[in-house]
């Protein structure tokens, strides 16, 4: 049985039940809504932002370099280091030094942790040898020559960039030939050595293809920094009656442009495109892309991710050595040469890649005073 006072407080109730849910709109919204998406412990695990790949540190690389300044050999070595630390984002040092601080050179490297070691010049090969022996977890390269362990065996963390000057050389020879008007052309090089030789070797096969019955004057300074010397040497060819000189020698060869300058001659450049040194006395250079060859060498170090051995031969058939004409395309003696010359220089492109075709097929061997037999 409900008594009255029951009855009242049912009521009540009601009333009360009925109040809580007739509310505003606003307020039955905020009531029910269900909780954001990223709020939700259930939301799905796709919304939350994939973890960035840590970045890859950048290669500890360092180059042993001699004197720069020499506008050839030494400061091609420089730039292909320098284009690697702009576009491959090397860690990168280098050291110019004397012969007689290069293996010091090398051991301050290793001792500041650098991955990877370059050194240039033939006559670093005993020091890097034995740098590379000893640290077999360090990447080493070395710009003209292959070196082996004691066994013949290429080392598993040397990389071997080595060129073929003899058939540069004899690319240059042949404009040499066809332009001389003296029927005498000169060669200067630097130290009498055999990778020199092979230059010599070339330019006199070049310059006999072109024209059997040449003459040749040559001198060697015994240094590869004294351009007193090499304008000595160039002064007394052009006295001998040659017109044009070849010089090979790092900055000695600046004097023997000098004197091809001061006495009306004519001069042929090597390592780098020394076109514009002598404007109007340099026919062209034998470019030796040694900056190519160290710049692809730590990109390929860099691809592999670990130490490598390689053998990387840069000749004719890879651009790698032969006049700027062909190699990278400058013709300024065309716009700065003796017009009787100039005007020649059209013609003369397009022979000379035709020798460049029968040196690469093969019809045209060079001798390569250097090779074993």
């Amino acid at each position: 049985m409900i008594t009255k006072k029951k009855s009242v407080f049912v009521l009540l109730s009601l009333m009360l039940i009925l109040s809580a849910c007739g509310g505003s709109s606003e307020s039955t919204t905020e009531e029910v809504a269900e909780p954001a998406a990223e709020e939700s412990l259930d939301a799905p695990a796709t919304t939350a932002a994939p973890a960035e790949e840590p970045e890859a540190e950048a290669l500890k690389v360092g180059i042993v370099l001699g004197p720069l300044g020499d506008l050839s050999f030494m400061d091609s070595a420089k730039r292909g280091y320098d284009k690697a630390v702009a576009e491959l984002g090397i860690d990168g040092d280098y050291v110019e030094t004397e012969p007689s601080e290069r293996a010091a050179a090398i051991q301050n490297f290793l001792a500041d942790g650098k991955e990877m070691i370059i050194t240039i010049g033939f006559s670093e090969a005993e020091i890097t040898k034995e740098a590379a022996l000893a640290n077999p977890g360090v990447q080493f390269a070395i710009v003209d020559m292959v070196v082996t362990a004691d066994n013949g065996d290429l080392l598993p963390n040397v990389q071997n960039l080595i060129f073929k000057e003899h058939e540069g050389s004899f690319e240059v020879g042949y404009i040499a030939g066809k332009l001389s008007k003296t029927g005498k052309v000169a060669f200067m090089g630097g130290m009498d050595v055999p990778i020199i030789r092979k230059f010599q070797t070339g330019w006199e096969e070049g310059a006999r293809y072109a024209n059997p019955d040449i003459e040749f004057c040559d001198g060697y300074a015994g240094s590869w920094g004294d351009p007193a010397k090499g304008k000595e040497i160039g002064l007394a060819c052009f006295e001998a009656g040659a017109d044009i000189i070849f010089a090979a020698g790092g900055s000695t060869g600046n004097g023997a442009y000098e004197a091809a300058a001061e006495t009306g001659n004519f001069a042929i450049g090597v390592d780098s495109n020394q076109d514009y040194v002598q404007p109007g006395t340099m026919i062209t250079s034998m470019m030796k892309n040694v900056d190519f060859a160290v710049y692809t060498a730590i990109a390929d170090r860099i691809a592999a991710g670990a130490v490598l051995s390689t053998i990387n031969s840069y000749g004719s058939a890879e651009n790698g050595v032969g006049p700027t004409w062909l190699v990278d395309g400058s013709t300024l003696f065309a716009d700065e040469g003796p017009a009787d010359m100039a005007s020649q220089v059209a013609a003369l492109i397009d022979e000379v890649a035709d020798v460049r075709a029968k040196i690469i097929s093969g019809e045209i061997v060079v001798t390569d005073v250097t090779a074993g037999g």
